[in-house]
Formats: structure tokens, sequence, C-alpha cells
């Protein structure tokens, strides 16, 4: 069971700080059960392919008691556009856990708003005088309704388990379609099923049995993705939003060597701080990741949704890229020699669009980073406990034991359900592989391997499905 109240001290900022997104100006109305507060971000954008949004979400701060997750009311939540920006909506989630806030028209440019959020009533009723509302976002993108095709057509890329439609064999037999959110992806050596090769080791690559059932999430039908991982800065304010207990097993800042290889948290005056607070977030488990999430509302994401972000409904190119071009000719995103994840000269995110994404290695959606940074972890369709995920959310709402959904895999303390995508940045100097850093979207090297627990090149982020 999940406690209404946790023991905490929220000491960090009041914003996610991944993306320049920002919040500012909060403040609260008892009387009126009203958080208002300034919400900015660069590079916004709606055009006729998707967008991008801001999940925001609300925590109480109670003095020396803790907190208490800020659940929203159903309506009465309003938007005023400040300066030059442009028209916007509030939606909350049907579970009243958050608000996506995103824009109504076409448009690209930065953002600047004011937002009201309605809290819950009977939540009002709870709080005590001295309660501190705390706003937190974060920038995702909106992944539209389709179908999507598993898989690449060039033979090299079966040696790296990508999957494929199987003949009565266990032969390749052609790509695999994906055109139902509720459709049973049967896998095995019979024709029509989806299948792939072992590889080195079935630990790595998965057990090829299934199948893969209608609940579990498969990226068909609409929903969020955080447009960059999971960055130090947004690490250390959930650090610092959670019981001192808890957080101190979840920060990395006491791995070895990690101050070597891109860490830049620390805990000083009973604070945790970044000194790069957009640098991506390595050394964090699934574990520390899965708490993450459940404290933000969001959930994991699929290895399925993993490969619809980053090729949309596209047909598939033969080694083909998540920027969807077969090579990395004039890629201009990489981790600089200083450990920031940075753009060539010449290239800002303010000019980005369909014609040129691939120089700043967006996708089809314009999700970032989703190869050439860090490893992405994500669900698994090569392991029973990651087929039986269901896609539920988290509520926001830690658990005094540390526990995560019931449908989530358990990382540690139930070996198994996850796995790898992407590619991963590890050492300066380090020669190119064939999947490191720069992944083609149908390599599965290691999709369903959930050993490693903190590294230098591992990483995370987080979705949520769009309410229909």
């Amino acid at each position: 069971m999940k406690r209404l109240f946790t023991l905490l001290f929220l000491l960090g900022a009041m914003s996610l700080q991944a993306t320049g997104i920002k919040v500012s100006k909060t403040s609260f109305d008892k009387a009126k059960a009203l958080v208002t507060f300034d919400l900015t971000w660069k590079n916004s954008w709606k055009n006729s392919r998707n967008h991008d949004a801001a999940w925001v979400f609300v925590k109480f701060e109670i003095p020396g008691k803790g907190y208490i997750h800020g659940r929203l009311n159903t309506n009465r939540h309003n938007l005023r556009v400040v300066r030059h920006s442009v028209k916007a909506s509030v939606t909350p989630s049907s579970d009243l856990t958050g608000a996506f806030v995103e824009p109504t028209s076409t448009y690209q440019g930065d953002v600047h708003w004011q937002v009201d959020l309605k809290i819950d009533k009977d939540l009002i009723s709870e709080l005590p005088s001295e309660a501190v509302a705390k706003v937190y976002a974060i920038e995702m993108v909106y992944i539209p309704k389709s179908g999507y095709t598993l898989g690449d057509p060039d033979p090299k890329a079966l040696n790296f388990s990508a999957v494929y439609l199987s003949d009565n064999q266990g032969q390749y037999a052609g790509l695999y379609k994906v055109s139902s959110e509720n459709q049973v992806i049967n896998v095995g050596p019979e024709a029509g099923s989806l299948y792939h090769n072992s590889g080195r080791n079935p630990l790595y690559t998965g057990d090829r049995k299934g199948p893969v059932p209608a609940s579990f999430p498969k990226g068909v039908n609409p929903y969020y993705m955080m447009k960059y991982e999971v960055s130090q800065g947004q690490y250390v304010d959930f650090l610092n939003g959670i019981e001192p207990t808890l957080a101190s097993l979840l920060s990395p800042h006491t791995t070895d060597q990690y101050y070597e290889s891109r860490g830049s948290i620390k805990f000083e005056n009973d604070q945790y701080t970044a000194e790069s607070p957009d640098r991506p977030c390595n050394y964090i488990t699934w574990d520390d990741g899965a708490l993450f999430a459940d404290w933000a509302g969001l959930r994991p994401m699929t290895e399925l949704e993993y490969v619809k972000a980053a090729r949309g409904p596209s047909t598939p190119l033969a080694h083909e890229f998540p920027w969807n071009t077969d090579n990395k000719d004039g890629l201009g995103r990489f981790v600089d020699l200083d450990d920031e994840l940075k753009l060539k000269d010449g290239l800002d995110e303010s000019k980005i669009n369909e014609d040129n994404r691939h120089l700043y290695g967006a996708s089809y959606y314009r999700v970032m980073d989703l190869a050439g940074s860090l490893w992405e972890k994500c669900v698994s369709i090569g392991h029973p406990i990651g087929r039986a995920f269901k896609g539920s959310h988290g509520d926001g709402i830690l658990s005094a034991d540390g526990s995560t959904n019931a449908d989530w895999p358990r990382g540690i303390h139930e070996e198994g359900g996850y796995g790898y995508r992407g590619g991963g940045y590890y050492q300066h100097g380090k020669k190119p592989g064939e999947y490191n850093p720069h992944s083609p979207i149908a390599y599965r090297p290691y999709a369903a391997w959930s050993g490693g627990k903190r590294s230098i090149a591992y990483s995370q982020r987080y979705v949520r499905t769009a309410d229909q």
C-alpha cells in the first residue's frame, strides 16, 4: 500500500531544468484551491505531424512532515498567454495526477504562459495552513496514433537480433507490421509470427517466446515521451523531494569514479545539487528510474514504443538510425570533451525542421538523443516479466518500501523484464562500434538484458499514455 504522506524535505528548485523549461512565480491560494505559476520553455512547436508539451504536476510540502501529491480537480484550469506566445490548452490527466500544457495552433518558437491549476477540494481540506505548493514541469513530445513497422531490411541487422516476420522455418520473411494497440503478437519460428536470432546469448536478446499480449503498450495509440533523457538537474529535484534515507540509496554520487565519468550530482549541507543540471543523468539503475517515474506520474517506456518514436509510420530504411537516415553524415549532436551534450556550431534547435532534423539527431517526431547519448532502458518483449507490463502510470506517491506498480519490472527485486536500446557514449576517444554510441533503430544486442547496475552509459526516459 502507498502512503499519502512520505517524510522528506523539498529543498531543490521548483522546476525541472532539462531543456530550458522553467516554472516561476508560483503561488497558492488555499481558499480558492488554486496554484498559479508561470511556465516557459524554448523551441516549442506544433505542426501537422505532432507537437511538444509540458507535463506539470504539484507537490505540497508540509514542513517537518513530508509532502502530499497535488491531485487536481477535474476542471476550472486556466491559461493566459504572456508576451508573444501562442495559445495553449491545459488538460488534466484522467487520473488527475498532473496536466499537459500544449500549444493549440501551428507554431515554432519560445513560449511563456501563466497557468492556473485547480486542486481537488477534498485534498485542500487535508492541507494545513503552512503547506507550500511546488510545481514541476517536464518537456514531452506527443507521439500520435499510427501503425508502424518493426525490423530492418539490411540482412546485417539479423546479426544484432533485429526482429522480423518469420516463415514456417523461423527464417526471415520480411518486416513485421504493428497495426493495432490491441494486437496480439505471436512470437516463434512459425509463419506470420515475430522472431529474431538469439545472438550470442539469449539472456541479452530475449527468450524468443510469447505472445506479446494485447495489454502490452505497443505505441500504436497516442502517447507522450520525454523529449530528452532524464537530466542530472531533474534527478536532483527528485532526490530533494523524497524521504532523505531513500534519497541516499538512490543517489549515484557515491559510485566509484562517478565524478570522472560525467557525474555532477553532490550532497552538501543536506541538499543535493548538480553542477551540470542539463547533462543527461547517467549512473541510475532501473530501480532508481522507476521511482523517479512513479514520483512524476509517468511510466517506463517499452522497446516497441522506442521504435515507434524513432521511426514513425515510415517504411524502414536499411541500417536506419533514429533520425531516419542510414548514416551519420552531418550529424551535429555529440558529447564534447567537457562532458556536455552539445550541437555543433551553427546548429540551433530553434531552426530544426523536417528537412534538417537528421543534423540534430532528432527522431521522426523530434525526440532527441534516442541514439548517441546514453543507453535507454525499456520494458522488453524478450522476458515474461516484461511481457506482463500493462502500462500503468505512477501516481506521484512513493511507497514506504520503495516498491512501484505491480506490473512494472522490479529490477534488483525481481530480475528480468527490461533491457537496453539505442547505444551509449562511454569514454572520450573510444572508437565507434556497431551500436555504440549510435545504434540503428532495429539493433537489439541487449534488449532483454536486465543486468548492469550503475554505469557511465546507462540512462532512462519515461512516457505517459495519452487519454483517449
